[in-house]
């Protein structure tokens, strides 16, 4: 078994689990059923304090869900690495969480199984799930918080409401058999009390770049400023930081009133992720 099969083989075990109403039942995947969004999944990643910058049951739990089954298959530090995410990280958010893989150079329009589709756009995601199976048209995933559940689904390849996907980086798994638990779950106990607190804020460094620079990173620019309508040229999202994405650069800082120097540090990142 690979590590994505090992991912995805949790993940269908996962399926017709239903959300919860109330902090109650959580591990039945048909009892006290409504939509709440209480879960397992965040209970269980909730547990360990350093998992994400704060508590999450009751909040949306899509992107939740698939850290959770990262966590399920290679325990908390590798699964954390694997979804390119920091300690404390704003990962339970679909536009942070899809950040990181940018931040990385692992996001990607061409999937695979066992990679993390994002739906939405880059600088926006609005849902995410994990890639089960890619054919000649379609991707097939299995999805956490899609009608109140964990269910599959399946989109046409090239799908408008697509972002992309990120990749894990599957060289730093050894033995998919020996996960590393991460931290003690204790299932049916809520270390929180049950009370959703507001999640706190979380910085991502990305690289500077400018013109002259290519590779991931001036692609993912592009894309964000693409998807807040600044054409970066004919050739659009082509990982070349040339003189027509400078000049979207441009126009995007003095839109946003930012310094307009036609370089993206952390002030210009920050902005195109935000929106």
């Amino acid at each position: 078994m690979t590590a994505a099969e090992k991912v995805i083989q949790i993940a269908r075990a996962e399926l017709g689990y239903r959300e919860k109403r109330s902090n109650s039942s959580l591990d039945d995947k048909t009892a006290n059923v409504g939509s709440a969004n209480w879960t397992k999944y965040a209970r269980d990643l909730d547990a360990m304090t350093d998992f994400y910058n704060g508590p999450k049951n009751g909040y949306a739990w899509c992107d939740v869900f698939v850290d959770w089954c990262f966590y399920k298959a290679f325990g908390a530090k590798t699964a954390k690495k694997l979804l390119c995410q920091p300690a404390k990280s704003a990962g339970a958010g679909c536009t942070y969480s899809l950040a990181y893989y940018l931040q990385k150079g692992q996001f990607t329009r061409s999937p695979q199984p066992g990679d993390q589709i994002f739906f939405g756009s880059v600088g926006n995601s609005s849902h995410t799930g994990l890639v089960v199976s890619v054919d000649g048209s379609r991707v097939h995933t299995i999805e956490g918080n899609t009608s109140d559940g964990v269910f599959e689904r399946s989109y046409a390849l090239g799908a408008s409401n697509i972002a992309g996907y990120g990749r894990p980086d599957w060289s730093l798994v050894g033995d998919v058999s020996d996960p590393d638990t991460g931290g003690s779950v204790t299932p049916g106990v809520d270390p929180y009390g049950g009370v959703p607190t507001v999640q706190s804020a979380c910085t991502v460094e990305l690289p500077e770049i400018y013109a002259g620079c290519v590779g991931e990173a001036v692609r993912a620019a592009q894309l964000l400023l693409i998807g807040r309508g600044y054409s970066c040229g004919p050739d659009e999202a082509d990982g070349e930081f040339g003189a027509n994405t400078k000049a979207a650069v441009l126009r995007y800082q003095r839109d946003r009133g930012l310094e307009d120097d036609g370089v993206l540090g952390q002030d210009t990142w920050g902005r195109l992720i935000r929106g």
